[in-house]
């Protein structure tokens, strides 16, 4: 929990908001999210029922951004282990609440857990080379950039170039 925020695990309850999120702000998450090509209550549906088993396999943790006082989904910040307390860092905000804070705020909430419930020391995360936002709430949130990522990741619109980040946990 933050000052704005709750942080819940994703579930198959949230489904419905989280499809509302996807597709209001699809323009914007097209270029860097390849399941945002064509979304579906269903496809949804099934990524929010798996990410339980993610859970239980202590793989992957991703949890919605809900806005206190009125519960609406707002987005995902998610972790996924790469390695002995390591893990990589994700998230995404619907466009008619960025540039908030918001996505930095339950981010701060999400490392301090991971630190805590899964002994994770070192975060990395990639972005975008053109996505600002998210490539500034990296340096927010204290991240060193490295460089350019090995790999082209691949976005709703094709692969794009994107810069990686690391992030020492005392």
């Amino acid at each position: 929990m933050t000052e704005r925020l709750r942080l819940e695990p994703v579930n198959a309850t949230h489904a419905a908001s989280l499809f509302q999120a996807v597709i209001e702000s699809r323009p914007e998450l097209l270029p860097w999210m390849p399941w945002a090509r064509e979304p579906t209550r269903e496809g949804i549906r099934k990524q929010a029922k798996d990410s339980i088993g993610d859970w239980s396999r202590d793989a992957e943790f991703h949890f919605c951004l809900i806005k206190r006082g009125t519960r609406d989904v707002l987005g995902v910040a998610g972790l996924n282990r790469d390695g002995p307390g390591s893990a990589e860092l994700h998230y995404w905000m619907r466009s008619d609440h960025a540039g908030r804070g918001l996505t930095t705020e339950a981010c701060r909430a999400l490392i301090e857990w991971a630190t805590r419930a899964l002994g994770v020391h070192r975060l990395t995360l990639w972005a975008g080379r053109e996505n600002a936002a998210s490539r500034r709430v990296a340096v927010k949130l204290g991240f060193r950039h490295i460089g350019p990522l090995d790999w082209r990741p691949d976005g709703g619109l094709g692969a794009f170039d994107a810069e990686t980040y690391e992030l020492a946990v005392p």
